[in-house]
């Protein structure tokens, strides 16, 4: 009979899989995955949702599987969604040693608990009073159509198609830095260029915060990786950058009789205040150097893109691109650009808004949550430090909520009378705790500087993207789902 060379060994493999089997059991139903690795050499990581699609398709509206020896959760239906999503426990976030790191657990969307709800009330507040459809924000808006249409005159007289998203990521930058710091820079100037090129740079390097996440085991090893430097470097150069313009606000408001005229403003009051008080840690300066960079790196791809995306869907469905400019001249004209105003009269416009929403899924997969203590949902056991991923794809794509799933199709957003409908299966922003602080402002940007260019230009594909219209639109997954190849 043939005997074991390597006892010690097969011990060791045969205890890996009965731990692995038992932290399987009661969880939510999955596919099974292999040691260590979990289901990664079954997921294409440019079409995660997709393989999310048919977890679920076979599973239900709540699994569960491995990637590499992390345990993700995966809500696939809007009233798990939102059922999981409202609750405290769930309100976490992974607890990575980069982010940890390079956020020394301060911020809005990387922390949690008395800071993070602290935090993203101020937040929200000071949004609601310094932007949504206020005379100022939408004057910064104009100020951007006017640099827009600047360069997009520029392109029309031109042979060569033109790569818009780099124009509404400056726009959309200045927006940020003029309602954060209370100033705006001039596009050519340099300081603001470099930040702006290491903005993008950082929401393009995902390698080494994947690797942290699946990888629990190697975290520790990855911040001494090269790329990891890089990412570390590029951010304190941002700190830096902010810090230094915190300190010229702090300048400016000399004492509390002094107005605020951005989100710096406000913390600089509500710090003062709070050290009079003796709390020297809520409001400290690093703190408030976190928020405006994560209002940079959350705000200003999302929005950039979510244009990139509407602009693509007009090139190639031309006849609701005639729809949208037909009803723009019908409730507007010519004579003035769009209001947030308006929106209650452009119907087939808002219904294509959504609908570009629904059907780009810019945040295919949300951002992660954690479970913060291990508890039973829906009779399914959540271990702690689980993570949480909302499958807001499969919430798009889902048959039971919308007639025509994998259609272009803005008639989900009207009713028989084509009055613009919203509805509640909609979530690109996301719900729960955790939503996007900025949405309002996003919302309103995007809608004026599309409506704004719908009004004045005609979109139209370039020549060597018109026959890859299937290729490009069904985009693939990096930070967020962005266009296929446009090449």
């Amino acid at each position: 009979m043939p005997r074991c060379r390597d006892p010690p060994l097969s011990a060791a493999l045969g205890a890996y899989v009965l731990y692995y089997w038992r932290q399987g059991r009661d969880l939510p139903p999955g596919p099974v995955g292999l040691p260590l690795i979990g289901r990664l050499p079954w997921t294409d990581p440019k079409n995660l949702h997709l393989t999310m699609q048919k977890v679920a398709e076979k599973y239900g509206d709540i699994t569960s599987f491995y990637l590499g020896s992390r345990l993700f959760i995966v809500l696939n239906s809007y009233p798990m969604m939102k059922e999981m999503l409202d609750d405290y426990n769930f309100a976490g976030r992974p607890r990575l040693r980069l982010f940890l790191k390079l956020t020394r657990d301060c911020g809005i969307i990387f922390t949690e608990g008395y800071m993070w709800s602290q935090h993203r009330r101020l937040s929200l507040r000071t949004l609601r009073d310094f932007g949504f459809a206020r005379a100022q924000t939408v004057e910064m808006v104009d100020d951007q159509l006017d640099s827009i249409f600047q360069t997009l005159d520029e392109a029309a007289t031109s042979v060569t198609p033109m790569e818009v998203l780099g124009t509404f990521i400056l726009a959309s930058n200045s927006i940020i830095t003029e309602m954060t710091l209370g100033h705006r820079f001039e596009r050519n100037d340099p300081e603001f260029q470099k930040v702006n090129k290491l903005i993008k740079k950082l929401l393009e390097e995902g390698i080494v915060q994947t690797a942290s996440a699946l990888f629990p085991a190697v975290e520790r090893f990855i911040v001494l990786f090269p790329l990891s430097s890089s990412v570390v470097h590029d951010v304190e150069y941002l700190h830096s950058f902010i810090r230094k313009e915190i300190q010229q606000r702090e300048k400016v408001m000399v004492d509390e009789s002094t107005e605020p005229e951005c989100l710096c403003d406000v913390y600089i009051h509500e710090k003062r205040k709070a050290e009079k008080a003796g709390d020297f840690e809520t409001f400290k300066e690093f703190q408030l150097i976190r928020v405006i960079l994560e209002f940079f790196l959350a705000g200003t791809d999302t929005t950039a893109r979510s244009i990139e995306w509407l602009l693509l869907y007009m090139a190639f469905y031309p006849e609701v691109q005639d729809r949208v400019q037909n009803e723009l001249d019908s409730v507007i004209g010519q004579s003035r650009r769009p209001r947030m105003q308006d929106r209650t009269e452009l119907h087939y416009t808002s219904a294509v808004i959504d609908e570009t929403y629904r059907k780009a899924s810019l945040a295919a997969i949300g951002v992660f949550h954690r479970a913060v203590e291990e508890t039973h949902f829906h009779g399914y056991r959540i271990p702690s430090d689980a993570f949480i991923i909302p499958n807001v794809y499969g919430v798009h794509h889902r048959v039971e909520y919308w007639e025509r799933p994998n259609e272009f199709y803005p008639e989900h957003f009207l009713d028989n009378e084509g009055r613009y409908r919203s509805s509640p299966y909609l979530i690109p922003f996301l719900i729960g705790r955790r939503s996007c602080v900025g949405e309002s402002l996003a919302r309103m940007e995007i809608v004026l500087f599309f409506t704004a260019i719908m009004q004045r230009y005609r979109v139209r594909p370039a020549p060597e993207s018109a026959a890859k219209k299937d290729d490009i639109l069904s985009g693939w997954m990096g930070s967020l789902r962005i266009p296929g190849n446009t090449v």
